[in-house]
């Protein structure tokens, strides 16, 4: 309580004004995922990213992430207190809720999408825990992932949500064959059918709204075909998501696409290799810290976009690392 009374205190004093200064020649490189109309629990408010946006234009200059790119590559100078904004993914209301909101404060930003999403091919693959997890009638029941045993105790959407989060974070260490076939036998434990393609809420933009977004200030750019662990696929497969996706999406958009985003974050040498060899021009990680000139370009750090505003203002002035 006391802490964050003086959280509160530093931010109506505009206290985090020195570290701004401090870190002006670095950038917060802001990660969003999904947006709500309201206060739902790990999705962006249209009110708070509405508040994001009006503290950032008042103390930032907002740029896209391929100007940032670009910039890098050529060693030119970045005016101090510049932020760029991502999103990951390509959900619906990436178009519904954010979309109407960037173009009022006229700031541009960078949103990452799965082709087969867009296609209509797949689901993003996390969201089917959340759908079994949301939908099953049963409120306990253990699963096992590997060596590990998780007792699973459901009340309201929230549990539901950590406990489906605790799932995927183990279904992430396994190869995409055997994490589809450990969500089917979850499928089966809870009894609730998979849908074929996503619902409503978990449902992707249309290349129609990917490319209204793209001609109006909101870069679409590559976050693969299938949104798998790419640290957990072969050479080939990873080939293909890379490629592939960047092939589709210049088809799709009529212009190069030169920006990639690492599914998860999960990244190794490897990846970050394949992607600079891929006609990338730059890439970004789920790092957590400001980026700066002398990061490598194909692991350029983010940093998450906090709902509250007093952890967003403290994360983006590079307090956090100064603190460290």
């Amino acid at each position: 309580m006391l802490k964050q009374k003086i959280l509160n205190l530093m931010v109506k004093t505009d206290a985090f004004a020195p570290f701004r200064f401090l870190n002006r020649s670095k950038i917060p490189i802001l990660m969003y995922h999904r947006f709500s109309p309201d206060n739902d629990f790990n999705a962006t408010s249209a009110q708070t990213l509405t508040n994001h946006l009006e503290y950032l234009t008042k103390k930032y200059q907002i740029i896209p992430l391929s100007e940032l790119a670009a910039k890098f590559k050529n060693n030119e100078p970045i005016a101090p207190n510049s932020a760029v904004i991502t999103i990951d993914d390509g959900y619906d209301d990436a178009y519904s809720i954010a979309f109407p909101i960037f173009k009022k404060f006229n700031v541009p930003a960078t949103l990452f999408v799965v082709t087969d999403f867009l296609d209509g091919k797949i689901w993003i693959w996390t969201d089917k825990a959340r759908y079994l997890l949301y939908n099953t009638k049963l409120s306990e029941f253990y699963f096992e992932i590997g060596a590990k045993k998780i007792e699973i105790k459901l009340s309201d959407k929230n549990s539901r949500l950590n406990f489906a989060t605790k799932i995927n974070s183990e279904l992430k260490k396994l190869s995409t064959r055997e994490r589809d076939e450990k969500i089917n036998e979850l499928a089966k434990i809870v009894q609730v059918e998979l849908p074929e393609l996503p619902p409503k809420e978990f449902a992707p933009i249309s290349w129609e709204q990917a490319r209204e977004m793209d001609e109006n200030g909101v870069n679409i750019e590559s976050h693969t075909v299938t949104h798998p662990i790419l640290t957990n696929i072969n050479e080939t497969d990873l080939g293909f998501e890379l490629t592939e996706s960047r092939r589709t999406l210049c088809e799709k958009l009529n212009r190069e696409v030169k920006i990639f985003c690492y599914p998860n974050g999960n990244v190794s040498t490897r990846e970050s290799e394949a992607v600079a060899k891929s006609n990338y021009d730059c890439a970004v990680t789920t790092e957590i810290r400001l980026s700066n000139s002398t990061d490598n370009l194909f692991l350029l750090p983010r940093i998450d976009a906090e709902p509250e505003m007093t952890r967003f203002i403290q994360s983006t002035s590079g307090f956090d690392s100064l603190k460290k």
